[in-house]
């Protein structure tokens, strides 16, 4: 399998053509855990640490944030439809996360299996970019039935698949799987860390852990050996 193949190019792929169908100025791809934590983020346009950021302080203060979300059947939101901007600009979300990354109009779309709130794309616009139009939400209405469908029906199998494979061999962690994956997909040690939230720190104790699972001694190595497995 190509590297850049690998592992999340479909979320990639979702990005390109959300931001080509509608100006925005970050969007941000994510998995969401049973417990509502964010997994295996794809940013657009954004700071690489602003995923870090949500995680660690700000996801529980977010009007959109997807746990509010679960027992409904809500495909696309928008923040202004949740809150006032009177009052949303009296929050510490707004003030101390919003404001200080340019944020103002955020419309999210969650994709379910099974009722459950499995992942989430998030888009981002700033202020003189102006509100989400009526036509735009239909469109994004329509476009989330077929990313559902393929992040169920193509993705996520492959992606579990892979992981599983990789775990049965080399018996990683959950953990390392992540940075393994983000590794593969040609991120930095700077770019793993913000986007799993991690400091430089333990992705590098991370891969540590991963080169002497795998016995190689490099980065090159490390890549050439898992893509050899994955397609064998």
């Amino acid at each position: 399998m190509p590297q850049n193949k690998f592992p999340n190019m479909f979320q990639r792929k979702a990005l390109d053509l959300i931001n080509d169908l509608i100006p925005l100025s970050e969007s941000v791809f994510f998995l969401v855990e049973p417990d509502m934590h964010h997994r295996g983020a794809v940013v657009y346009k954004s700071g690489s640490d602003i995923e870090k950021q949500y995680e660690a302080t700000y996801r529980k203060m977010d009007p959109l944030s997807p746990e509010r979300f679960s027992h409904t059947d809500d495909r696309v939101v928008t923040l202004d439809s949740q809150m006032s901007p009177h009052l949303l600009k009296q929050t510490i979300y707004y003030q101390e996360f919003m404001v200080p990354n340019n944020h103002r109009y955020v419309a999210d779309m969650f994709f379910r299996n099974n009722g459950r709130i499995i992942a989430a794309l998030s888009m981002l616009r700033e202020e003189e970019m102006g509100n989400y139009t009526a036509d735009e939400l239909k469109l994004l209405c329509k476009l989330q039935p077929f990313l559902e469908y393929s992040l169920n029906a193509v993705y996520l199998p492959h992606r579990n698949a892979e992981r599983s494979s990789i775990t049965d061999k080399y018996a990683l962690t959950e953990r390392e799987l992540d940075v393994l994956e983000l590794l593969l997909s040609g991120s930095s040690n700077k770019e793993i860390a913000g986007d799993l939230g991690l400091g430089l720190a333990t992705v590098k104790t991370h891969l540590h852990h991963i080169f002497q699972k795998v016995s190689v001694q490099s980065r090159s190595e490390l890549v050439a050996r898992v893509l050899l497995d994955l397609q064998a």
